[in-house]
């Protein structure tokens, strides 16, 4: 489970967002998501800001959220109680993570950090993902 900057950041630039995308596409890890997140990924590919990087790859946001479709396992996720009382939008990650039956939450934000775990579900940057899991594969300093 991972948030939509983390989307954002793997879609449009290197790093490990991106390498984490790759793993997903070499099927040694499942990027599960909410349904009504992919229509909050196509409005936020949309942003004016975002548009030049958009042209300089010489891709569009439809095709970007095809893509994302294609690359993650996506869940209905009914709402449930509130959790994340400073920030509600980010209930959703962690309905989702619930639903799906997800290991870990992959986020920066500080929201949902700050928590750690929710449900038995470890809620870690995505260099503390890699570092757990992919030591190998950390390239970044």
């Amino acid at each position: 489970m991972i948030d939509t900057n983390t989307w954002i950041s793997g879609l449009l630039w290197r790093g490990l967002p991106w390498q984490l995308l790759c793993l997903a596409e070499e099927g040694k890890v499942e990027i599960c998501t909410a349904t009504t997140m992919f229509s909050e990924l196509a409005e936020v590919l949309s942003y004016p800001k975002l548009q030049p990087r958009l042209a300089e790859l010489g891709l569009t946001p439809s095709e970007l959220v095809i893509y994302t479709i294609n690359l993650a396992s996506p869940f209905d996720v009914p709402e449930g109680e509130p959790i994340v009382l400073v920030d509600p939008d980010d209930d959703i990650f962690l309905w989702c993570a619930v639903v799906s039956g997800a290991v870990y939450v992959v986020t920066g934000d500080h929201h949902l950090l700050d928590m750690g775990e929710y449900a038995g579900i470890s809620i870690l940057t995505l260099r503390q993902f890699f570092e757990k899991e992919f030591p190998e594969e950390v390239t970044q300093p």
